[in-house]
């Protein structure tokens, strides 16, 4: 059963319900109020009956003027004035075994004293054919509410789901290597909230899709380069018999590009796995994180005559993965060290931000150019100095990645 389908049973079964219930209650209570002010008039008439009852010598004894008037006064209320005896006095005795009848018999009492009593009657089928009209127009109303309901329900229903249907189109049409469908919903309502979130989330996958294609783009053209040089160097080992110094540069170099492509297959797990393991998080101290990549970078930085200086308050404490972020850490004062100015300074600085904590790198180099900048911490992407000098592009991206999956 579909949602619309189920929305509308609901609707239409809580209307159902509802107009039975009303209309039940409704002519229950009509039928109690007509029944209860039917029973009054009468015993109003018998009082006014008994009140006009005359007694003469400890006997009723009912003037046939006042009968025939009493008679004119109630001509639609048939009555019968009874002695103590059980005889009749006036009026007529209600025929025998007579249903659909309600009665009310009022005591005819004089010096405290009773005398005989005085009993009215009259038929009260009306009442039963009112209650049978009133359950008539109940179930005609009750049938045109239903009707409507379910027109109002499915309609409401398509109008409703209508974005969750063009969210499941959309779904169903999306492919790999198209993403660009969008819902594209107008309004402020929940729906166009869901219509825009739906739309964002096409707008991340579209991005991570584009960002893997890329990455498998460049990690193939980067696997291939050392292949290559290690096919060529082999190939051309094997032309002809070579002399030692010959074959010795040849695994040499082959060596090298293995060298390379190791390299390269452990950034590409690195990139792989950061991710995921920047999730397992724990406090850790910035402060001692920050004094350890100092020490471990220092050797480095001196080979270009570099100072490192660390400074960072006490008991600066975070939630983060601290192997990764040590990772990041080293792989952008790394390139601190490589591109920064000869003789520099590269400082490490950890300071409280809030509930977070901020940690900055810093050198007095030239810094990025406007291009590099913007395309710096892209996977496989190098500047031409970078380029000279080797590497797999991948140091700054790992750092990057670290860093977003622990909330920088």
């Amino acid at each position: 059963m579909s949602v619309r389908t189920r929305f509308t049973v609901t609707v239409v079964t809580i209307v159902a319900v509802t107009v039975v219930l009303f209309a039940t209650l409704s002519i229950v209570a009509l039928d109690r109020a007509l029944r209860t002010g039917f029973r009054d008039r009468l015993r109003t008439d018998a009082q006014t009956i008994a009140a006009a009852v005359d007694v003469h010598n400890g006997t009723i004894a009912v003037d046939p003027g006042d009968l025939r008037a009493l008679a004119w006064l109630h001509a639609d209320t048939p009555f019968a004035v009874y002695r103590s005896d059980g005889t009749v006095a006036a009026g007529n005795a209600p025929p025998a075994g007579a249903r659909g009848f309600e009665s009310a018999a009022v005591a005819v009492v004089r010096d405290n004293r009773e005398y005989g009593h005085v009993a009215v009657w009259q038929s009260s089928l009306w009442i039963a054919e009112f209650d049978r009209d009133a359950a008539l127009v109940s179930l005609a109303v009750g049938a045109l509410l239903i009707a409507s309901s379910i027109i109002a329900s499915r309609r409401v229903a398509r109008r409703v789901l209508a974005p969750l249907s063009n969210i499941a189109s959309l779904a169903e049409r999306i492919e790999s290597h198209d993403l660009s469908a969008r819902l594209h919903a107008n309004g402020k309502d929940e729906l166009a909230r869901l219509c825009a979130s739906f739309d964002r989330m096409l707008d991340r996958l579209e991005a991570a899709f584009s960002r893997e294609r890329r990455f498998v783009a460049d990690a193939s053209h980067e696997l291939r380069a050392p292949l290559a040089v290690v096919r060529a160097e082999t190939d051309l080992a094997l032309r002809r018999d070579r002399t030692t110094p010959e074959y010795r540069a040849a695994l040499a170099s082959v060596e090298r590009e293995a060298a390379r492509l190791e390299e390269l297959i452990d950034e590409l797990l690195a990139a792989a796995r950061a991710e995921v393991e920047a999730r397992e998080q724990q406090p850790i101290d910035a402060a001692d994180l920050l004094r350890d990549v100092g020490e471990r970078v220092r050797a480095a930085a001196a080979t270009r005559g570099m100072a490192v200086i660390v400074e960072a308050q006490a008991r600066v404490v975070a939630r983060a993965n601290r192997a990764n972020l040590e990772r990041a850490l080293l792989a952008i004062v790394h390139n601190a060290i490589a591109y920064g100015r000869a003789g520099g300074t590269i400082s490490l600085r950890g300071t409280r931000n809030g509930a977070g904590v901020t940690i900055a790198v810093a050198d007095d180099g030239p810094g990025f150019s406007s291009e590099a900048l913007t395309h710096a911490t892209e996977r496989f992407w190098r500047g031409d100095s970078a380029r000279a000098r080797g590497g797999t592009g991948l140091g700054l991206a790992i750092a990057r990645t670290i860093v977003e999956a622990n909330r920088g």
